[in-house]
């Protein structure tokens, strides 16, 4: 086919839709990697075989040799030194489960990028970015393999947070890559909406201000910070630690988790302050609808943080993380909706 055929709004169309699955199965992937996280069962496969590792134990040998490898790790033998092979096993699972999906990831992008680049479905210029994305998906796996390994250390019953956030955000990046060349496709030619740019400087605000929370957020999840919340001890309760803020900000659980709250508090009032300029504008309804949309995401995510640290349920965690996401990719799409402002 032709170049011409290839950018027709038909393969265009087909070409975001494949993405806008791959973006969607990124963020299925951060709700699976929160779950193992949250739940201790990241560190319960000692190894990274990206080919054969596809298998699981198939025999009772099989699980006794992987169960023994677990055995020789702090978390086993400081958390969970009566564990039997059936607790193992609960581990086990969704720690398979998300490094299965983190292939199935690759086979999603890479299979349908052979097909559309041999029928001649997808545009040359987005292919070496396409394979690029590979690339980095691979890499990520890699990453993902370094911040386990952190938890096998000596008195280590969980991962090291920074390693936990470069690995967040190398998946952050991967998803506003594939989201935003998915927008692209969809929507090649920016509007120009006219008096729109200093919403989009507001915009970007809030966009770094909501990285900064989220970033944040990472070393909240990487300690167990719901574990340390504590009302007679004034932590968690929106209360700044004493010595605030040179009292260990990445090192002191009272402090962790205080900077999150209070980034989350600035970050809500610059993504209310998008949506309500957005509405006294009159912007046009694709703007408009996005800057609804952020306005509900972040006021929803406020309050399952809240929740989340004050019942100390961990599902309700990975909620709030999944909901970031959710966050961070509609103030994507607003953005894209506002490339083309004016002023």
């Amino acid at each position: 086919m032709s170049q011409n055929t290839a950018s027709s709004p038909q393969n265009r169309q087909l070409i975001a839709i494949w993405l806008f699955i791959l973006a969607f199965m990124i963020w299925i992937m951060v709700g699976l990697g929160g779950y193992t996280r949250d739940s201790g069962s990241g560190l319960s496969i000692m190894h990274w075989e990206p080919i054969i590792g596809i298998w699981p134990p198939l025999s009772k040998a099989a699980w006794d040799k992987v169960f023994a490898l677990y055995q020789t790790i702090p978390q086993y033998q400081i958390l969970h030194p009566h564990m039997g092979l059936a607790g193992f096993k609960v581990l086990f699972w969704p720690e398979y489960i998300h490094r299965m999906w983190g292939r199935s990831m690759g086979v999603v992008l890479m299979v349908p990028l052979l097909i559309f680049w041999a029928t001649g479905r997808i545009e040359k210029k987005l292919i070496p970015w396409l394979f690029l994305l590979f690339v980095l998906g691979g890499l990520q796996g890699a990453i993902g393999w370094f911040m386990v390994s952190s938890g096998f250390m000596k008195n280590s019953v969980a991962v090291e947070p920074w390693r936990l956030s470069l690995h967040f955000w190398g998946a952050m990046f991967l998803f506003s890559a594939v989201l935003w060349t998915a927008l692209n496709q969809a929507n090649p030619e920016p509007a120009r909406h006219a008096g729109m740019r200093g919403l989009r400087r507001t915009a970007f605000v809030a966009l770094g201000l909501l990285m900064l929370t989220m970033f944040a957020g990472n070393f909240v999840s990487g300690i167990h910070g719901i574990a340390d919340f504590s009302i007679a001890k004034h932590v968690g309760t929106g209360q700044p630690p004493a010595n605030w803020p040179m009292s260990g900000i990445f090192t002191n659980p009272a402090t962790i988790i205080f900077d999150h709250q209070l980034l989350a508090v600035l970050t809500t009032i610059a993504i209310l302050t998008v949506t309500v300029k957005a509405l006294r504008r009159e912007s046009p309804a694709p703007v408009r609808d996005a800057a609804l949309l952020i306005g509900g995401l972040v006021l929803l995510q406020f309050t399952l943080g809240v929740t989340a640290l004050v019942s100390g349920r961990y599902d309700l965690g990975v909620a709030h993380q999944m909901n970031a996401v959710l966050l961070f990719g509609s103030v994507i799409l607003l953005l894209h909706r506002l490339r083309g402002a004016t002023a």
